[in-house]
């Protein structure tokens, strides 16, 4: 059997203490100075754990991932044409993947990696907003029906990143599953486009924790 033989620790001095006081603010000094004290590296990451939330509840995290082919979605606006592009896309994020259009103010664009196509949209940029609904879904975790593409929107701000705006039955379903933000992160290539979204929950345990102890006799 190995044996591990602890770190010992050096107690900070009272400059640094009070250095650690001024920018973390007294309840984490307390911590750090707790983790330092001569209890030593177990009492350290004993109290090294996650703070709970200002109202006392717990919170977790849900994240959804997706990869979308660019040329399926350009099949499809070959194919269904309006259809598909007003059934999919809101106005908004329709205007940010036309072709030659800012994707914020809708004023004429200088450039871009947008290729054209003959829709005059960019099938990359759908590509990416197609994956991040795909992605939130998989946050929201709907049973049965789905909800409206529509009702999950991806948001250009004008700094230039992507936020997410929920509505009808998604809104409903991120209520109900407690989750209180969300974020989102869209990229694309010629070929690929992909999504990351990762929803906050409160008031809910992590789901590793409601799950049953495994059954240490092998049934």
């Amino acid at each position: 059997m190995t044996t591990l033989t602890p770190v010992p620790t050096r107690s900070p001095s009272a400059a640094s203490r009070a250095h650690l006081a001024a920018t973390l603010g007294s309840n984490a000094a307390d911590q750090a100075a707790r983790a330092w004290s001569t209890d030593g590296p177990a009492h350290a990451t004993a109290a090294a754990g996650p703070d709970p939330l200002p109202d006392g509840l717990p919170s977790s995290l849900r994240v959804g991932v997706d990869l979308v082919v660019v040329a399926d979605v350009a099949e499809s606006v070959a194919r269904l044409g309006r259809r598909y592009l007003y059934r999919v896309f809101t106005p908004h994020e329709r205007a940010c993947a036309r072709i030659g259009v800012d994707r914020v103010g809708g004023s004429p664009s200088r450039g871009g990696d947008r290729r054209p196509s003959a829709s005059g949209y960019s099938m990359e940029s759908l590509a990416g907003r197609f994956a991040a609904k795909e992605a939130a879904l998989k946050v929201l975790r709907p049973e049965g029906a789905r909800p409206e593409w529509r009702s999950i929107e991806v948001r250009r701000v004008a700094g230039g990143w992507c936020e997410l705006r929920l509505s009808g039955t998604a809104e409903s379903l991120a209520t109900e599953a407690g989750i209180t933000s969300l974020a989102v992160s869209v990229t694309h290539e010629p070929m690929v486009a992909a999504a990351c979204v990762v929803g906050m929950r409160r008031g809910d345990a992590p789901a590793w924790r409601r799950m049953p102890p495994p059954d240490r006799r092998g049934k």
